[in-house]
């Protein structure tokens, strides 16, 4: 393997950064014709994978990301978040075009509706990933059908480059904004053979196999080459599936006040306990924890290692 500057990342995401509007927790608010005050509204760091990438380097580890920004303020005001956060930044800029956005409507219910333009995101291209962006430790795709000039083979030749040169992989496709249909399913399942841990919620893991079960569903993504099915269970915690083995670990307690972008926290922290070593169990409690701590924030600050483990009484080893 290579290194970058001599040390090599820890992780890399590649995929999509936008802002992400937020509201607080609504309560009994519906969409139709109406108005409704809100007493804050920030305007954070999002994507899926600028969240991941965010989260891992929050959490204590060398972190990049791979993306696509424009010329606008918005694009200058991620590229701020990203230094300051001391991410390694692979950034192609599209001049012409500006970052992507997302309106995040959250619910008292920890339930949530979004509206994204999805901007200079759209203009991503295989080309614009340097080879020394897979020079990491694990390579990360997010922000699947956000980017879509990466989406089937481009994505599959990325990590298995990046498996060539001694990377693990994953991937989170999040939900597919038309519904699942064969030729969008296809653009996912032609990826797995590369991917190390596919990462995904109960509907995600259902749409990608077309499986009425996470149980079948696990049994196609094992026959594809995927060696881990990690799977966002929201309140009711989440499942990790291995060949022979299934682990449940039951959601933590917390009042949701910011419900978007936990599956990219829980994504980041499973991965920083694949990187450590831990067993199975050990990285699905933690990754539980470090979502757990993300939602019951009101704003979208990225939990650190120390912080979660004095939240939720975990031991440090």
């Amino acid at each position: 393997m290579s290194t970058f500057h001599g040390r090599m990342l820890d992780v890399v995401a590649v995929g999509d950064i936008c802002v992400d509007f937020l509201t607080p927790p609504l309560e009994d608010f519906s969409l139709g014709d109406r108005q409704l005050w809100v007493p804050i509204l920030p305007m954070v760091p999002g994507g899926n994978a600028a969240n991941f990438a965010l989260g891992i380097a929050a959490l204590g580890l060398r972190s990049g990301l791979a993306a696509c920004l424009g010329g606008d303020p918005i694009s200058a005001f991620l590229r701020g978040a990203l230094r300051r956060a001391r991410i390694t930044p692979f950034l192609t800029t599209r001049r012409a075009l500006a970052a992507g956005r997302t309106i995040s409507l959250a619910h008292a219910d920890g339930s949530r509706q979004m509206i994204t333009f999805n901007g200079s995101n759209l203009a991503f291209s295989p080309s614009d990933v340097p080879a020394k962006a897979l020079d990491a430790r694990h390579v990360h795709r997010a922000g699947y059908w956000w980017t879509p000039r990466l989406q089937g083979k481009p994505t599959r030749d990325l990590l298995r480059r990046a498996r060539d040169r001694g990377a693990e992989t994953s991937l989170d496709v999040s939900t597919d904004p038309e519904g699942w249909p064969d030729r969008r399913r296809a653009k996912v399942l032609a990826v797995l053979p590369e991917v190390s841990v596919f990462f995904g919620n109960e509907a995600e893991v259902r749409g990608v196999f077309g499986a009425r079960s996470l149980a079948a569903a696990a049994k196609e993504a094992f026959a594809l080459g995927v060696e881990v099915l990690a799977v966002h269970r929201g309140a009711k915690g989440c499942a990790v599936l291995v060949r022979g083995v299934r682990i449940d670990v039951p959601a933590f307690r917390v009042v949701p006040r910011n419900p978007t972008g936990a599956g990219d926290l829980f994504n980041a922290g499973f991965v920083l306990g694949r990187l450590r070593g831990w067993d199975l169990g050990r990285c699905t409690r933690f990754a539980n924890a470090v979502a757990a701590v993300h939602v019951e924030r009101s704003e979208a600050a990225y939990p650190r290692y120390p912080a979660v483990l004095r939240r939720f009484h975990l031991a440090q080893r």
